[in-house]
């Protein structure tokens, strides 16, 4: 019974895996291999990852070469560098929607960004230590620009609605670059603790995330 089990469950893995190569493979064939690249990239590093994304890897899966890979990327950094946009990119699509919601107030915009920033970070770890980590540090200052409103704008959808808590007189009228930089620590800090598997904090995490939200609408209440 094991035996067949484990034979059922690494079959499913492998049609779902080769299913997946299958729709990128076609997505390329239909003139999107830079996507392609970059969404298969993603994939590879949330199963497998950082350092499982090399050039040899991607082509054998979306069945292409290494001179079609180079007329969209000049370098295995070039395409890292878009694969971390891409993670941002993921990330701001989780927040901004909520941040930007007019029928929800202030404070109910803020606390349910906390919890989607969160909600990303634990659907996507090994994403998220890879935008924020240490790995590709020098790739994500090198391409990234927190000054950039486009590029980041789920931090600066956060930024306006400490603007707009100002405008009401519901928050502090200080720095709303540096009250958002420190409402994102807290809410980064606590999404590394959960992923990296602390039992204290998943066992507390419902009174610890208020806590901290409470803590954080303190500090920046008028």
């Amino acid at each position: 019974m094991l035996t067949m089990l484990t034979f059922l469950c690494l079959s499913c893995q492998h049609q779902g895996t080769t299913w997946y190569n299958l729709r990128m493979k076609q997505a390329y064939h239909h003139g999107n291999l830079k996507e392609s690249l970059i969404e298969t990239a993603l994939q590879m590093v949330e199963n497998e990852g950082i350092n499982s994304v090399t050039l040899r890897e991607l082509t054998k899966r979306l069945g292409t070469s290494r001179s079609a890979v180079y007329r969209h990327f000049d370098s295995k950094d070039a395409l890292m560098k878009a694969v971390i946009n891409s993670g941002f990119e993921k990330l701001d699509a989780y927040i901004t929607p909520v941040l930007e919601n007019m029928d929800d107030d202030v404070v109910t915009r803020f606390e349910k960004m906390g919890r989607a920033y969160i909600d990303f970070a634990m659907n996507n770890p090994a994403v998220y230590r890879m935008i924020f980590g240490h790995e590709l540090m020098q790739e994500r200052e090198e391409s990234c620009d927190i000054n950039d409103a486009e590029q980041a704008c789920g931090f600066h959808a956060l930024v306006a609605l400490i603007l707009e808590g100002q405008q009401t007189d519901l928050f502090k009228h200080e720095d709303p670059v540096l009250q958002a930089t420190t409402v994102w620590s807290m809410i980064h800090g606590l999404s590394n603790l959960l992923i990296d598997g602390h039992v204290h904090i998943k066992d507390n995490f419902d009174q610890l995330f208020e806590m901290g939200t409470q803590t954080l609408l303190k500090g920046l209440r008028a």
